[in-house]
């Protein structure tokens, strides 16, 4: 199905418990899809696909840091129940750009 082949591709890092999982992020023609690659790739739960339809905001928002840890800008995908899922992404204004401009051709 050409809905499923990846358009647009970042790398990216996506939070699980108190580390971080190598990956894509992967825009298609109707969704967003974090495609873990490389070592811990194989763990369950960790790839996920998102409907454009079911997306109401993309943007940045700040890391919260820690002790340890830098604050970070992370890529941020709201749902419509306003639940978040958020990304480390390599190039992240150009991932929020292109996505808010799908969004908005869908609209």
């Amino acid at each position: 199905m050409d809905d499923d082949v990846p358009q647009r591709t970042w790398r990216a890092l996506r939070p699980v418990g108190r580390g971080l999982v190598g990956g894509e992020l992967q825009l298609t023609e109707t969704h967003v899809v974090f495609e873990p690659k490389g070592p811990g790739a194989s763990v369950d739960g960790l790839r996920f696909s998102i409907a454009l339809k079911h997306l109401a905001a993309v943007g940045i928002v700040s890391g919260r840091g820690g002790w340890f840890t830098r604050r970070i800008d992370r890529f941020c995908l709201t749902l419509g129940d306003g639940s978040q899922w958020e990304l480390i992404v390599d190039d992240l204004s150009d991932a929020v750009q292109t996505i808010q401009h799908r969004l908005a051709d869908r609209a």
